[in-house]
């Protein structure tokens, strides 16, 4: 078994004054790196396949030794990502997990992700800003903050998160903490913007438990209804579902006005107040 002073960048020239010890399972010089990596997968390369499957042995079984040995292997600079945690997939064997990041995805990428991705809602008409998340490079999940849906919070400095959306077709522990990073952030940056209060609602049936850790609090239990009506034809496949409002309270460092409404109908008005419309969603990309 290779020990906590073992030396993975050891290789048959030595790096030190000692040479590497010898493998207990050919009796050449030990030797380890790291040989492919693609996405969230990787490929060793040992000095003999008996070495190789005790290193495969000790990774499952201690994932933090794991991760150090990986880091000493320089996966790190190597892919330009910060490695959170090695960990089993649950079909096939060990996968890197690494440090999620909020960065940008265009309003093209957000609908797209929302389409494929929601358990039960569509893609909202028009919304002020989003912000996406990403395990390395895998997009993960999109959140997207406008105005509250219930024309009676409208214009009193409250923004909602219509949607927030993750991935459910990866391993469950690279989506770790994804949805609570992204309601931090959109309570954040409404802040920044100016707004008084961020509300954002659950199904009845859902336990919100990433609200919970974001600090967010539960203030009202709705009725489910319908909003379908002869002259706003909508869906009602949600509607007739009990849910749960939740809401921050935010406090802005400046008293501006929150930013403008948006004009019902001029797409490049739409543009000049930061909106994201149906019309302005190719070649823009909101604040």
């Amino acid at each position: 078994m290779i020990g906590d002073d073992y030396d993975p960048g050891a290789t048959g020239t030595p790096t030190s004054c000692t040479e590497p010890l010898p493998c207990l399972f050919c009796g050449a010089p030990e030797f380890v790196e790291i040989h492919e990596i693609w996405g969230h997968e990787f490929m060793l390369q040992t000095c003999c396949e008996g070495l190789h499957q005790q290193i495969v042995q000790d990774m499952d079984d201690d994932p933090v030794w794991a991760r150090a040995l990986l880091r000493r292997l320089k996966i790190e600079p190597l892919t330009g990502q910060r490695l959170r945690r090695v960990v089993d997939d649950g079909c096939v064997g060990m996968i890197l997990d690494w440090q999620l990041q909020l960065g940008s995805a265009s309003a093209g990428q957000v609908r797209r992700f929302i389409a494929r991705h929601h358990a039960h809602c569509g893609i909202p008409t028009a919304w002020r800003f989003h912000r996406a998340v990403f395990n390395g490079r895998t997009l993960m999940g999109v959140a997207i903050v406008g105005n509250p849906v219930a024309r009676a919070l409208s214009g009193r400095g409250i923004v909602e998160v219509n949607r927030l959306c993750i991935r459910r077709d990866t391993p469950a522990a690279l989506r770790w903490n994804a949805a609570s990073m992204l309601y931090g952030w959109c309570a954040q940056e409404a802040e920044r913007r100016g707004f008084q209060k961020i509300i954002t609602y659950t199904r009845i049936d859902e336990p919100g438990t990433t609200l919970v850790a974001s600090g967010w609090l539960k203030e009202a239990k709705i009725r489910g209804r319908g909003w379908h009506s002869t002259r706003r034809p909508r869906s009602n496949a949600n509607g007739w579902i009990d849910k749960i409002r939740w809401s921050r309270a935010l406090h802005p460092r400046s008293h501006s006005e929150p930013p403008p409404r948006r004009s019902e109908t001029s797409c490049e008005a739409s543009m000049l107040t930061g909106w994201t419309t149906v019309g302005s969603v190719f070649g823009f990309t909101p604040a």
